[in-house]
């Protein structure tokens, strides 16, 4: 019985060895699949992390592009910048011009202003001399007639 018993032993630690690499291998299989999850999900990461490293390199060139957009606007704009000062300049210089223009403007006006007052004054001198002239000569002329002029004194 002995060797039956060694038998019978054996055959019992031949299925709890059995039992042993089943449950080994069940657990192989869960790790095998849990690792396959995981790859997959490495993958997946891994993809999504070149679809970002793709878009921030386009990202980096379109910056690139809006940079050099934005230098040539900038030098753009110091040109106009700097057209609009001479520009601004040109205007403050027509200013001054215009303003001394109608300070000139203002003085002929007060000259002419002034030059019609005294024509005014010779047109009415003459106006008066003349009429005193004709009021003289009237005199003059009422005095030399008459009957009795030759009858008056000499002055």
């Amino acid at each position: 019985m002995p060797e039956e018993e060694k038998k019978a032993s054996g055959n019992g630690n031949l299925m709890e060895r059995v039992v042993e690499l089943q449950d080994e291998l069940l657990q192989s299989q869960e790790k095998n699949l849990l690792l396959s999850a995981q790859t997959r999900e490495l993958e997946r990461i891994a993809r999504d992390s070149e679809d970002m490293k793709a878009e921030l390199t386009a990202q980096g060139l379109l910056l690139t592009d809006k940079s050099r957009e934005n230098k040539h606007l900038h030098q753009e704009l110091s040109r106009v910048t700097g057209v609009l000062d001479v520009k601004l300049n040109e205007v403050e210089e027509l200013r001054a011009a215009v303003s001394e223009l109608q300070n000139q403007l203002k003085m002929r006006e007060s000259e002419r202003d002034l030059l019609a007052v005294m024509l005014n004054e010779a047109e009415n001198a003459q106006r008066r001399a003349e009429e005193t002239y004709i009021n003289v000569a009237k005199d003059q002329q009422q005095n030399n007639t008459g009957w009795l002029r030759p009858f008056k004194p000499k002055k």
